[in-house]
């Protein structure tokens, strides 16, 4: 069927989206982060995710999203923090349909961000 293809598709792109990073060495970093622009189907595939809550891809997306804006380059950061208005807008839909065990990996990566850039949290 057309949907099961279509998330076919989202968990190959998201199996990629995670597993490259992890193996790069720390030397092509810089190549990966400005190569992400021109994978022109992970962005939307991201926003995926994010909004849907239960989907089993939705933690390890907070995890790779961290692990790109902590390696401190800042084409990563950039497009981890392109997504924070829609992981609030989740984290916030979430917590008022009282439904809090499936926004606990956006809650972490929210504050996780927010103790990274403010250097109150440090």
């Amino acid at each position: 069927s057309f949907i099961s293809e279509k998330q076919g598709k989202s968990y190959g792109v998201m199996a990629v989206f995670s597993a490259v990073f992890q193996t790069l060495p720390e030397t092509a970093v810089s190549s990966y982060a400005a190569s992400l622009k021109d994978k022109g189907s992970l962005v939307p595939a991201l926003y995926k995710v994010i909004r849907e809550n239960y989907s089993d891809l939705l933690e390890p997306v907070c995890h790779q999203l961290f692990e790109f804006y902590r390696s401190g380059e800042p084409r990563l950061q950039r497009f981890t923090l392109q997504f924070l208005p829609e992981l609030v807008w989740s984290y916030l839909s979430v917590t008022a349909a009282r439904d809090p065990h499936c926004s606990g990996c956006i809650e972490a990566l929210l504050l996780d961000l927010v103790c990274i850039i403010l250097p109150v949290c440090q």
